[in-house]
């Protein structure tokens, strides 16, 4: 009974990996014919391309050079912390943006959507394996939740 327990065991610490993987590969399939069509820059529909896109930059370059304050050129004038917490500042990913140059960030985003995609899944299957008897089900649970209808429109959030 001990043996078989240790020979299932590090199979079942894999799950998390292989969920992880699998999303990111997937969603890198899904994603690259776009960044490549885009020039190397991942291009969405509606707000994405006039809204987030800059304002990434935009946020991206105010943290950068420590201006936190109020901003001029936002509407007729906001505070960084009102206006940009929602979009960027409280997304772990846009953090990761601040060690490039402000050139980079629109290059960044599509592997950063990647990235998200991968976390979701592997988030979701954390969640699930606790409820299911089989990791298999979780994995699936967790690909679904990633790619469902929800998380594939609200991708840039």
């Amino acid at each position: 009974m001990p043996s078989r327990i240790l020979q299932k065991y590090p199979t079942q610490k894999l799950f998390g990996l292989r969920v992880f993987l699998i999303s990111i590969i997937t969603a890198t399939a899904l994603f690259l014919p776009f960044i490549i069509m885009g020039g190397g820059v991942f291009y969405y529909y509606g707000d994405f391309n006039v809204q987030e896109i800059p304002f990434y930059q935009l946020v991206h370059d105010t943290v950068r050079g420590g201006n936190l304050g109020w901003m001029h050129n936002v509407d007729l004038g906001t505070d960084m912390l009102s206006s940009f917490s929602f979009y960027l500042l409280g997304s772990p990913f846009f953090w990761l943006t601040i060690p490039f140059p402000s050139e980079a960030v629109p290059y960044l985003i599509g592997p950063l959507l990647i990235l998200k995609f991968g976390c979701a899944s592997l988030s979701a299957y954390l969640y699930l394996k606790r409820y299911v008897t089989d990791r298999n089900f979780a994995l699936v649970g967790g690909l679904l939740y990633a790619f469902s209808g929800f998380s594939i429109y609200n991708v840039f959030f």
